[in-house]
C-alpha cells in the first residue's frame, strides 16, 4: 500500500444556513452539520465512517465526493486539491469517485432499462462505447451476478438485492478509483447485506478501488472494513484500525454503539476477559 492516501479529507466543515434567520439588522445563523472531519483512504482499503443517523457521516462522504460544497477543509484525491473544482475540472473527478446510494430503487429511473441505466456514466463523462451500450451493459451486469440478458427489464422487476448491484454496476462502468457507498447495505434483508458485500470485496480485490462506507450497523461494518472513523455530532471521536477500534474502544460513544450489537458486545467483552486473565 502507498503511503500516499488515495483520498485526503481535512478539517471537512459544512455548514447550512437557518431558514428563516437574518435580515438587514441580522446575521444569518447557520447549522455546522460536519465539524472539523479529516480521514485518509488508501486504494484497496475501506474506511467506514460510523455514528447514528444524524451524525453528521453522510454529509462527510458527499463533501469527500464533491457532490456538495464545503464550507471550508480540504479534499485531495490522489494528490491533487479537488476542493473547489468546478465545470470540467469537476467532471473529471466524477470518473474517479462513484456513489451507490442507500435506497437502490429511488436512485434507478424507474423509466429507464437496465442498459440505459448501467451505462448513464459513460454517456454523461461522454466516454467511448466500445461494441456499442448493449455489450457494455451485459458485461457490467455479469461482473456484479446478474445475468445480462436483464439489460432490457425495468427496476421495477428486480428484487431490492438485485437492484443494488444494478447501482453497483452503474458505479462501476467508468472505472473509479473510489466508490463512496452510503448506508449502501442498510435497506437490505440480512441474507442479502451478506451477499453486497461480498461482492463489494470481491470487486475491490480485483480492482483495488478505495472504498468509503457509510454504515451505523457494527456488524456490518466489521464484515467489510479495514478502518473504522467514529462520527458522533458532525465529529470524529474515535479513529483507527478496524480490531483495534472493535476490541479496544477508547470513547464512551464507540462503546456505546458496540453495546447495542448483541453479538459484537458479546465478542468484546470474551476479549477483554481473556485479556485480563492473562495479566
Amino acid at each position: 500500500m502507498s503511503d500516499e492516501p488515495l483520498l485526503r479529507a481535512r478539517d471537512l466543515v459544512k455548514e447550512f444556513p437557518v431558514a428563516g434567520t437574518g435580515g438587514l439588522f441580522r446575521p444569518a445563523r447557520s447549522f455546522t452539520v460536519v465539524d472539523a472531519v479529516s480521514f485518509d483512504l488508501h486504494a484497496g482499503q475501506t474506511l467506514a465512517l460510523v455514528g447514528e443517523s444524524g451524525s453528521g457521516k453522510s454529509t462527510t462522504a458527499r463533501l469527500a465526493a464533491r457532490l456538495i460544497d464545503v464550507t471550508s477543509g480540504t479534499v485531495h484525491l490522489a494528490g491533487r486539491d479537488i476542493t473547489h473544482l468546478k465545470g470540467k475540472d469537476l467532471q473529471e473527478v466524477r470518473r474517479s469517485v462513484q456513489m451507490v446510494f442507500q435506497d437502490p430503487f429511488s436512485s434507478l429511473n424507474p423509466r429507464h432499462t437496465v442498459e440505459r441505466i448501467v451505462t448513464a456514466p459513460l454517456r454523461y463523462q461522454k466516454r467511448p462505447i466500445p461494441g456499442g451500450t448493449r455489450a457494455v451493459a451485459r458485461a457490467l451486469l455479469d461482473r456484479v451476478g446478474l445475468d445480462p440478458a436483464y439489460i432490457d427489464r425495468y427496476p421495477a422487476q428486480f428484487s431490492g438485492g438485485q437492484a443494488q448491484r444494478i447501482g453497483i454496476a452503474r458505479a462501476l462502468a467508468v472505472g473509479p478509483r473510489v466508490l463512496v457507498c452510503d448506508e449502501a447495505v442498510s435497506a437490505l434483508d440480512v441474507s442479502v447485506q451478506a451477499q453486497i458485500i461480498n461482492l463489494l470485496r470481491e470487486l475491490q480485490r480485483e480492482e483495488g478501488f478505495g472504498c468509503l462506507f457509510i454504515a451505523h450497523d457494527l456488524a456490518v461494518v466489521r464484515q467489510i472494513a479495514t478502518s473504522v472513523a467514529v462520527i458522533t455530532a458532525g465529529k470524529v471521536v474515535e479513529a483507527g484500525e478496524r480490531d483495534v477500534v472493535f476490541d479496544h474502544p477508547q470513547h464512551e460513544y464507540t462503546r456505546k454503539l458496540l453495546a447495542a450489537v448483541p453479538r459484537i458486545r458479546s465478542e468484546w467483552e470474551a476479549a477483554r476477559r481473556q485479556k485480563a486473565a492473562a495479566r
